[in-house]
């Protein structure tokens, strides 16, 4: 359950679906294309009515197609129908909104509702994505990374405030991607598994496959600036097995939040070598959850009967 307020943007549920309107915004898609795609991001809300962010859904929709100059009758005339028949209201009196908030929130809403009912009826031109973003990673594929004392190179720091030549690296961290995917067909994401320990140079074939260790995995983002930046260098590809991979790294999932936030993976490459043991995790779907994961596996294990 999110947090409400008498704003329209005032739920963290608003706040994340504000992120998915901006994200979808820039595929090359007609306004119904888009409308369905981010129906089909935030399904329950979208289409289930009994669901508490099922109006926020669609004004905060409505608000922001309008914001944004993209024009669907069915995006208005829901939020319009949502203001008048006052649902809204209704749902924030259900979830426990006292009578004076209630009254500040209808009076937001009425302020709302003229910005999408004064929208033009006609979306103007907007700059959209030429094609899926390309993949930085192969599937399987394991990455070398300069390390100082376990830190990664910050790839979002300009030259401005960074000098490499003063940076001084005292060893190597190692990546193993075991999955990737697109948001939406477009945006790229990646599952990925950092080594235990940092290493002092490239492992040979052997020792990369058999003594080297890896960490439950983290999930994020690489543009092709973040490669150089990160000076990642693949060093081999293996066959992972997908059913040893869920045997070792249990609830992986779809890394569609980072797509859309774009949150790089660089944020979790840092090698520390804390131990590995029961953690709270949460899940790209936004939900808390409790893992035990086995052992640390070495690729050996990973692909198994490949192997």
């Amino acid at each position: 359950m999110g947090t409400w307020g008498i704003g329209l943007y005032a739920s963290d549920f608003a706040a994340d679906l504000r992120a998915v309107i901006a994200a979808v915004s820039r595929l090359p898609l007609d306004e119904e294309g888009l409308v369905k795609a981010i129906c089909d991001a935030e399904k329950s809300a979208a289409e289930d009515r009994a669901d508490e962010d099922h109006t926020v859904f669609w004004l905060v929709l409505a608000d922001q197609f309008k914001k944004r100059g993209i024009f669907s009758t069915r995006v208005r005339d829901m939020a319009l129908a949502i203001i008048d028949d006052g649902k809204d209201v209704a749902m924030m009196h259900r979830l426990g909104m006292k009578p004076a908030d209630l009254h500040k929130r209808a009076a937001n809403l009425g302020s709302v509702r003229a910005r999408i009912a004064a929208q033009p009826m006609v979306s103007k031109p907007r700059k959209t994505m030429k094609r899926p973003e390309p993949y930085v990673f192969d599937a399987g594929g394991v990455y070398i990374y300069p390390t100082r004392d376990g830190d990664t190179i910050n790839p979002y720091m300009s030259l401005k405030y960074f000098n490499r030549t003063k940076w001084c690296p005292n060893g190597f961290g190692l990546m193993l991607v075991i999955g990737r995917g697109r948001a939406f067909d477009y945006l790229a994401w990646y599952q990925a598994v950092t080594s235990v320990e940092v290493v002092s140079s490239i492992p040979d074939r052997t020792n990369l496959i058999g003594e080297i260790r890896w960490r439950p995995p983290i999930y994020g983002t690489c543009s092709p600036a973040h490669f150089r930046k990160i000076e990642l260098e693949e060093i081999g590809v293996f066959p992972i097995d997908q059913v040893r991979l869920d045997h070792f790294f249990p609830h992986l999932a779809q890394g569609t939040f980072y797509a859309i936030h774009d949150i790089s993976l660089a944020n979790g490459m840092a090698i520390k070598g804390r131990k590995v043991g029961p953690r709270q995790w949460r899940r790209p779907d936004g939900k808390l959850e409790v893992i035990v994961y086995p052992s640390p596996p070495t690729i050996a294990e990973l692909m198994g009967s490949t192997a």
